[in-house]
């Protein structure tokens, strides 16, 4: 197992699982005609984040099944390791 492919999988994935939140965020900010300052407070707010765990966690499954494609395991272990980690936020977060 090269740890030094898992640890890059894992940066990547945890990035576009951020990217991916902000980037809804700012869509609905923007669909419902919020302030820029009202945006930004739902970034920083932690209960919103939780909720939207699961929209990362989506994100990163076309680059998980692209890096099997490509026979990148190790890189696909550390996508998958952020994928189970943002699913236990969500599922926590549900009870």
């Amino acid at each position: 197992m090269n740890k030094k492919a898992t640890a890059i999988g894992f940066v990547i994935a945890l990035s576009i699982a951020i990217l991916a939140i902000i980037i809804y965020t700012l869509y609905i900010g923007v669909t419902l005609d919020l302030s820029s300052q009202d945006i930004t407070n739902k970034l920083k707010s932690i209960s919103v984040l939780k909720k939207r765990a699961s929209i990362g966690a989506l994100s990163n499954l076309p680059v998980f099944f692209y890096l099997l494609y490509r026979k990148k395991e190790d890189y696909a272990k550390g996508v998958l390791i952020v994928i189970v980690l943002l699913a236990l936020i969500f599922i926590i977060n549900k009870l």
